[in-house]
């Protein structure tokens, strides 16, 4: 059953109601959120995605015949509803972003690869916003002096820029460095990188992820 049929969703907020009714301290908040802000926040962002979708696709006038028959096929409407799906999850805008891009490049194809795309969404829907940025750093040529690597790390220094891990770092720091490896190593297990225990490299399927989630 798809998760997004209203009679798994509905099914799913009666208990959690049902739930809240029985806790004494946060039960009338969690019930306030259930019944207004909750929906209210999917919504929107499911809106700021289709909109992003939108202006991708105005974009696209060669392609745009393609996308509609694509977007007609049984195949086609499960990656758009993977895709809303996903977007009611995201809370940055550049996530709804690489999410339309996704969706504008699985659709805009003649022949819709869809076990390919939908394996990118499945693989997106795994990595956090840090792990994208992480990707996306390993994707960049790195060049002596200013380029788009070193800019890119001027762009998320708190996510990029190296730790210490030495005697004299912060409990603070150790957990931050902690985490930075941890958003390496999930790369490393989806297979998008590659280690020799010194540099790290693309793979081809990190390379097609990339190539998919560029906006």
């Amino acid at each position: 059953m798809s998760q997004l049929e209203p009679s798994s969703q509905d099914r799913l907020v009666s208990i959690a109601k049902a739930v809240a009714g029985t806790l004494p301290y946060i039960g009338n908040l969690v019930s306030e959120l259930l019944d207004s802000v909750v929906p209210n926040l999917r919504f929107e962002r499911i809106v700021v995605f289709l909109q992003e979708l939108d202006l991708k696709v105005s974009q696209i006038d060669e392609k745009l015949e393609h996308f509609k028959l694509n977007l007609n096929s049984e195949e086609g409407i499960d990656l758009l509803e993977e895709g809303m799906l996903q977007a009611s999850r995201s809370i940055s805008r550049e996530r709804k972003e690489r999410l339309a891009s996704i969706l504008e490049k699985s659709l805009g194809k003649q022949d819709l690869k869809y076990e390919e795309s939908r394996k990118i969404l499945n693989i997106f829907r795994e990595l956090t916003d840090p792990e994208i940025i992480w990707l996306i750093y390993y994707s960049l040529e790195p060049r002596l002096g200013k380029g788009p690597h070193s800019d890119w790390v001027l762009q998320h220094p708190d996510v990029l820029y190296p730790i210490s891990r030495d005697n004299t770092a912060s409990d603070e720091q150790l957990e931050k460095a902690a985490l930075q490896d941890s958003y390496k190593d999930t790369l490393l297990r989806f297979g998008l990188v590659k280690s020799n225990g010194r540099t790290t490299h693309m793979t081809t399927l990190g390379e097609m992820v990339i190539g998919y989630i560029e906006v």
